[in-house]
């Protein structure tokens, strides 16, 4: 069977219709391109002032105040991270508001530096779990009860960063943002001052600390009643009511040494949280003048020529526009 040629002339007109339009397409690309070029011959010495004044701006703002973080990793006793939040929250407050007034009063001797201040938890779950008071009951069933939320929940980073639960965390980040850089006596150490001047939270620190030296003696004292059974237990005549005790099995040495190591291991974790218990909100470490940077640091000598560029073609974009539509209108008035 011959082979038959297709001749149909809509194919034709198609494609001749196609690369019409590339042509088309090509040709006002190359056309705008040249327009380009004309544009920045006819205003080169306009676009080379535009640059150098952008540039110099920018070189301006670049060598400007500088913006640094200090940050303060604290941890809250006695309950009281409700109202660190609270307090913090307060003062970034005033800052907005520029109440130099408030500033001075807690110490900044020079507030119109302070630019802000935040706080965040420091994430921290595992240590959270694993950090409960073996004498309190209820702190295990809290964190318990907090832990049940966050694996029943699908969303687990959520939950973490939640509020409700992130104020469980033993540590918690305060970040002051400041104009130049600054030494820890003239911003961090008056903040953290005015932070534990609480007086209801010094009552309870003082009490507190009143507990924990009463639980230190009275350990003190079973450790010493201790030592002494286990001197009777090794030599029954070195104690003097060995008339009034009596041991049946040297085994009973082991008893009393696991107690005592017990009674050993309360006293260590005790004088840490005394240690811990010298402020309300004790500070873990502390980082001074840490430059805060973002796309624009040290980058305004380029951003700003480019930004008044864009604001120039703008603007003659614009007035071309302008001119060619009056221009119209003036043809329909006078045809």
């Amino acid at each position: 069977m011959a082979n038959q040629t297709n001749n149909d002339p809509n194919n034709e007109i198609d494609l001749s219709r196609v690369s019409a339009k590339v042509k088309g397409y090509f040709t006002r690309a190359n056309d705008s391109f040249f327009d380009g070029i004309l544009f920045i011959r006819r205003n080169i010495i306009l676009i080379a002032v535009i640059i150098l004044v952008g540039a110099g701006l920018g070189y301006y703002m670049d060598k400007g105040p500088k913006i640094y973080s200090n940050k303060v990793i604290v941890h809250p006793n006695f309950q009281s991270v409700d109202y660190l939040y609270t307090a913090v929250e307060d003062i970034n407050l005033k800052i907005q508001q520029k109440d130099t007034l408030f500033l001075k009063s807690i110490g900044i001797r020079e507030p119109k530096r302070f630019l802000k201040i935040k706080i965040e938890p420091i994430i921290d779950i595992y240590n959270f779990m694993n950090q409960s008071d073996n004498d309190v009951k209820e702190d295990r069933d809290r964190k318990m009860e907090i832990f049940k939320l966050i694996a029943d929940n699908g969303d687990m980073k959520e939950v973490l960063k939640d509020p409700t639960t992130s104020k469980n965390y033993d540590n918690h980040l305060i970040e002051i943002i400041l104009k130049d850089k600054t030494k820890q006596s003239e911003v961090v150490d008056p903040v953290m001052a005015y932070l534990n001047s609480n007086p209801y939270f010094k009552k309870i620190q003082k009490e507190q600390i009143n507990n924990v030296n009463s639980k230190l003696a009275a350990n003190d004292s079973i450790i010493r009643q201790a030592d002494k059974i286990l001197n009777y237990i090794v030599d029954p005549r070195k104690s003097p009511g060995a008339s009034t005790m009596y041991y049946s099995d040297n085994s009973q040495i082991g008893e009393v040494l696991q107690f005592k190591n017990g009674i050993l291991s309360e006293q260590a974790k005790l004088r840490i949280r005394k240690a811990d218990y010298d402020t309300i909100f004790k500070d873990r470490g502390i980082l001074l003048n840490e430059r805060a940077r973002d796309i624009t640091s040290g980058n305004m000598k380029f951003i700003i020529p480019v930004l008044l560029l864009i604001c120039f073609i703008i603007f003659v974009l614009f007035r071309s526009y302008y001119r060619s539509q009056v221009a119209k209108r003036k043809i329909v008035i006078t045809g």
